[in-house]
């Protein structure tokens, strides 16, 4: 079976991808080794944003480009449809934290520089935004109205749906095993476990798992070892639903000290993780390790929403670890593979905020066979040894 392009990789951004392929007429294949929006899809906090990328405009850009991409699918279909919940995202840090309170100002003024919606927020107004919230004092906070919430799961497969009612195929438990190409490199086809098949493009977004793909493909064990991505852990909490309506309005991140993030969930509870506690977890984590950082979780979760005290315990929570793909030098990799004519590679953190413009873009390299001048920073050649 032939296809103008194959995409390895179930998860949001392969997803995104094959949506904006189908739109621009392309027969897609999208292959899942398991099933779509299982794996760090499926394991994300799922906030959508470019408010904490703040020290680098062009990456600042890209991200907030990806929000861009959202509302205009907002716009053509509507925010349930999506799993989109627009609330926008509160970072509260407290004036007798000096370097955090210095560090938020900085931020606010680059956000502003870069053209980023943002307010700040005093303690008195902060309090109205979150009535149900408990505040220290002196904590005053920075407004990001524009940050979103995704329901990632719900999203990807609202991607895949549009694609197949395009004459998409998609493939489920079936693993790429080997790239088919010529004695020049160019790519010709895959074979997987259910069957060959053939394109002139082939697209891995398969985000962790990158390096070990590349190098199951090629037969190169020595991508599984260079390939410049790490596998960042991180821990996820989400309660039940609640028993009345989530205590809080917007997406919660305080800043820095005891790290908090806190957003209501699309199914009726809460959402809980904290970058400090991520750095306790690793992939292979012990019931009791997990256990105790959870309740660590929840701990700190119940000194800014005491009402959740004798309310929700660890037992009645979801714990999910999501690993992360991180490029070593913490920005998006994606463009073509050198030296493989027809292979491209996306591998990136912050895939939930980035799946609509990566996609998109990514569709637009396909079908055009040039890649556009935004991702031109972001190509696998900056690193040695792709050059």
């Amino acid at each position: 079976m032939t296809y103008d392009t194959i995409i390895i990789g179930g998860g949001i951004l392969g997803c995104s991808t094959a949506f904006h392929l189908s739109r621009r007429g392309q027969k897609v294949l999208l292959l899942e080794r398991d099933r779509i929006a299982t794996g760090t899809t499926g394991n994300s906090f799922a906030w959508a944003n470019a408010s904490v990328k703040s020290t680098d405009r062009t990456y600042h850009n890209l991200n907030a480009a990806g929000v861009k991409g959202y509302n205009a699918l907002q716009g053509e279909f509507g925010n349930e449809t999506l799993g989109i919940n627009p609330t926008g995202a509160l970072e509260v840090v407290s004036k007798s934290d000096a370097d955090g309170y210095k560090a938020m100002q900085a931020q606010a003024r680059a956000l502003t520089t870069f053209g980023y919606a943002n307010r700040w927020i005093s303690n008195a107004e902060l309090r109205q935004l979150e009535p149900e919230m408990t505040f220290p004092d002196d904590a005053e906070a920075l407004l990001s109205p524009d940050d979103l919430l995704i329901n990632a799961p719900h999203f990807t497969r609202f991607m895949v749906d549009q694609m197949t009612a395009k004459g998409g195929t998609l493939l489920e438990n079936c693993a790429a095993t080997e790239l088919l190409a010529t004695d020049e490199g160019d790519v010709t086809g895959l074979i997987t476990t259910q069957g060959t098949f053939h394109a002139d493009n082939i697209i891995l977004a398969t985000g962790q798992d990158t390096a070990t793909t590349l190098a199951t493909l090629t037969g190169y064990d020595g991508f599984a070892t260079r390939f410049p991505l790490n596998k960042v852990p991180g821990l996820i909490l989400t309660t039940p639903p609640l028993p009345t309506k989530p205590p809080l309005r917007h997406m919660y991140y305080s800043a820095p000290k005891n790290e908090l993030h806190i957003l209501p969930e699309f199914n009726g509870g809460l959402k809980i993780a904290s970058d400090d506690i991520d750095g306790m977890i690793i992939e292979d984590q012990t019931p009791d390790h997990l256990r105790k950082m959870g309740q660590l979780l929840l701990d700190r979760a119940y000194t800014v929403l005491p009402q959740l005290t004798g309310t929700i315990n660890i037992d009645e929570c979801k714990l999910g670890i999501g690993v992360r793909p991180y490029p070593t030098d913490g920005k998006t990799i994606i463009g073509p593979m050198p030296d493989a004519k027809g292979l491209h590679i996306i591998a990136t953190h912050s895939g939930i905020t980035l799946a609509p413009v990566l996609g998109k873009l990514m569709a637009e390299a396909i079908t055009t066979g040039t890649y556009p001048e935004t991702l031109v920073p972001f190509a696998l050649t900056r690193f040695s040894g792709f050059a």
